[in-house]
C-alpha cells in the first residue's frame, strides 16, 4: 500500500521520505527502491514501542526546514499517531480522525450496532451469551454464517485468517473454537452473498469529502476470502451515500475505505471500515482518482465544498481494471474448481490478460526498480506461496 502513495506524491512533485521499522530487511521495504523516494528513515515499531516511534518521528521532523506532511499507512502507525494527533499537529501536517472514531471503526463489535442505529444496512449479528454454550449458540443461529474476529488486523492476522464461513450446525463448534484460539471477541454474522464493494473517501478537517472512489472486487486470493487480486472502478449512488453518512457521523478526517457486500439486485450490507489505505489502492490512481494526493491536500489544510451526498458523481475513469498478476494467477485453480462452466471461465480468464488497458497492481515501467524488487521477493517465497 505504501508504494502507490510514494508514486502518487512523487509524480506530483512532492519529495517523499519513506520510512519503515528498523528490523525490516531493506529488500522488503519496496518504497526504498522507488525512483520517487528521496530519503529513507528507520523508526521503532509503532505497535511494540509507540512512544519511541513518535519520539523518533518528532526528532526527525523538527530537524527539517519545513514542517512535513506525515502519512501513516499501516494500522499500527495510524493508531499510534491518532492517539497523539493534537500533539503531532504542532510539529507536522497530518490528516487523521479522532482516536475514539478510529477505534470504533476498527472494532466490528461496536461498529455494526452503531452503523445500524443511524440507518446503514448491516448483516444480522450476534455474539455468544455470557453463560451460553457453543452448542446452544449453534442451535439458535441460521446458516450460513460468518464467524469474525472483532479486531483481527490488530492481532496481526492476514485478511483470510480474520474470519471463517460456516455452512451448517455440524461444523460450527469446531470452527468457533478455531477462531476463539485467536481471541474470544467474536461476532457471528449472517453470510452476505455477492461481490465486495468498496467506497473510499478522503475527508478534510471539517469532515467533508475531498475525493470519493468506488471499486468492486472481481477476484480474490485466497478465493475463500482474501485481498482483491482483480478489481474494477465503478460507482454506486446508494453505497456512496451510506459511506459518506457513516464517516461524517464519525467526524472522519483523512482516508478510509468502507466495505460492503452484495449486489444491486438483492441489496448491500456493511462489512467493515478500513481506517487506512486499502490493498487495491493502486486502482484509484490508475483510474485517475488520486487518493494519496487528496490525503496530502487534506493534511495541508485544503477544504472541500460542503455538498449533499446525492450530487456526488464520479470524477474518474469508470470500468478501469487492475490486476495483481501473481495473486490472480494463483487464484485460477480455486475459481476454476467452483465454476459451473469451466471452459468459458478458462477462456475468459486468460483472454483478460490480452487487454492492454488493464493496469498492474505493482509493476510500473516508470518505477522499474521497485517493481523488479517486488517480483524478486515473490520468487524467493514461491515455495510458501504455492
Amino acid at each position: 500500500m505504501s508504494l502507490p502513495v510514494i508514486r502518487s506524491l512523487g509524480h506530483a512533485g512532492v519529495g517523499v521520505i519513506a520510512s519503515d521499522r528498523g528490523a525490516t530487511p531493506r529488500k522488503s521495504a519496496l518504497g526504498f527502491y522507488s525512483r520517487y523516494c528521496t530519503g529513507e528513515l528507520r523508526l521503532p515499531a509503532a505497535d511494540a514501542d509507540p512512544d519511541g516511534f513518535l519520539a523518533a518521528l518528532k526528532e526527525y521532523s523538527t530537524k527539517l526546514e519545513e514542517s512535513p506532511v506525515i502519512i501513516p499507512v499501516g494500522i499500527d502507525s495510524v493508531l499510534a499517531m491518532c492517539k497523539e494527533r493534537e500533539q503531532i499537529a504542532s510539529w507536522a501536517h497530518i490528516a487523521l480522525p479522532p482516536f475514539d472514531s478510529i477505534m470504533l471503526a476498527n472494532e466490528k463489535g461496536r461498529l455494526i450496532p452503531y452503523a445500524h442505529s443511524i440507518g446503514i444496512p448491516c448483516p444480522e449479528t450476534t455474539v455468544r451469551g455470557e453463560s451460553e454454550s457453543i452448542e446452544a449458540l449453534a442451535e439458535r443461529i441460521a446458516y450460513p454464517v460468518v464467524i469474525k474476529l472483532t479486531a483481527g488486523e490488530m492481532l496481526g492476522l492476514s485478511p483470510q485468517d480474520r474470519y471463517t464461513i460456516v455452512d451448517d450446525k455440524a461444523s460450527f463448534a469446531e470452527r468457533f473454537r478455531h477462531m476463539e484460539a485467536f481471541s474470544n471477541d467474536l461476532l457471528i454474522q449472517e453470510y452476505a452473498p455477492g461481490d465486495g464493494w468498496g467506497v473510499s473517501a478522503v475527508f478534510d478537517k471539517d469532515s467533508e469529502p475531498l475525493a470519493v472512489f468506488c471499486h468492486r472486487r472481481l477476484r480474490e486470493y485466497p478465493v475463500s476470502g482474501g485481498p482483491s487480486c482483480y478489481c474494477i472502478s465503478t460507482w454506486n449512488d446508494e453505497l456512496v451515500a451510506h459511506a459518506i453518512k457513516l464517516l461524517r457521523e464519525l467526524k472522519w478526517v483523512g482516508v478510509a475505505m468502507v466495505e460492503f457486500k452484495g449486489t444491486p439486485a438483492v441489496g448491500f450490507k456493511l462489512m467493515e471500515i478500513n481506517p487506512r489505505f486499502w490493498g487495491s489502492l493502486a486502482l484509484s490512481t490508475a483510474a485517475k482518482c488520486d487518493i494519496p494526493l487528496a490525503v496530502y491536500r487534506a493534511a495541508k489544510g485544503d477544504r472541500a465544498e460542503a455538498s449533499p451526498v446525492h450530487i456526488f458523481k464520479p470524477e474518474y475513469r469508470l470500468n478501469k481494471k487492475l490486476r495483481f498478476v501473481l495473486q490472480d494467477l494463483l487464484s485460477f485453480k480455486g475459481y476454476l474448481k467452483s465454476s459451473d462452466k469451466k471452459l468459458r471461465f478458462i477462456v475468459t480468464f486468460f483472454a483478460g490478460y490480452l487487454n492492454p488497458t488493464t493496469a498492474e497492481g505493482v509493476f510500473s515501467w516508470r518505477d522499474l526498480r521497485s517493481s523488479l524488487r517486488y517480483f524478486l521477493n515473490a520468487m524467493s517465497k514461491r515455495d510458501k506461496i504455492l
